[in-house]
């Protein structure tokens, strides 16, 4: 019995500290985002998960995924329900986690290029939703090498799909917020701030090696936001 109490009590320190964290995080990005987010969560598990892993549980089902992900087993991962699509694309969360882009144009003119070759250049200017409500803008440059015959605003419109990580926005900073207490979510910042945007199998193969706890409140929301969409 002398035990007992002790671990009792380890236990609601265990859990204090966690609703904590959490209550940090939803406070920093906000509760119209924290809500969009939680949704996002439940219809992963409750659509996607259950579709696909029937006689899992949740937690095993979240490793089964992540496993044949890191193995390159065929694995439709970015087949959400219409409805939740739809939500994330028209919500604020979606400028909150992506730099996405403003204009896309492709430059002849060598005089307003700064590429130094000789053709083309697809210039993308991006916004990123700053946590103050302003956008901090900024533009890349890339070499224009598709053949003649390529339709322009094909290649534009293909563009418009690639996103860039908000280093500014409010889920950087919620996650920044309670890094130090989560290993997976400072590992995750470093690597980011490094390379950009994580190839999903790279995510998958951190996860399962670093053995994280797929009932937690943060690795689920990882994994719907890097992973998922």
């Amino acid at each position: 019995m002398k035990y007992i109490k002790p671990f009792l009590i380890l236990i609601l320190l265990v859990s204090c500290s966690d609703e904590k964290q959490i209550s940090e995080f939803e406070n920093v990005l906000g509760k119209e985002n924290s809500q969009t987010l939680t949704y996002l969560v439940s219809d992963f598990e409750n659509d996607f998960l259950k579709k696909n892993y029937p006689n899992l549980n949740t937690e095993q089902a979240y490793r089964n995924f992540l496993t044949k992900l890191e193995n390159n087993v065929a694995v439709n991962w970015k087949k959400q329900s219409e409805q939740s699509r739809k939500i994330f694309d028209n919500s604020k969360l979606k400028l909150e986690i992506y730099s996405i882009p403003d204009s896309i144009w492709i430059e002849r003119s060598p005089k307003k290029r700064t590429l130094s070759n000789t053709g083309p250049t697809i210039i993308i200017k991006r916004k990123s939703l700053k946590s103050d409500g302003t956008f901090e803008f900024s533009t890349s440059e890339t070499s224009f090498r598709y053949p003649d015959s390529v339709n322009e605003d094909s290649i534009i419109n293909s563009q418009k799909r690639y996103v860039a990580i908000n280093y500014f926005g409010k889920y950087r900073n919620a996650l920044n917020s309670v890094s130090k207490h989560h290993k997976f979510i400072e590992k995750y910042l470093y690597m980011t701030e490094l390379a950009g945007i994580l190839d999903p199998r790279l995510v998958a193969a951190e996860m399962l090696n670093m053995n994280v706890d797929f009932s937690d409140y943060f690795i689920k929301r990882l994994i719907v936001t890097e992973i998922a969409y």
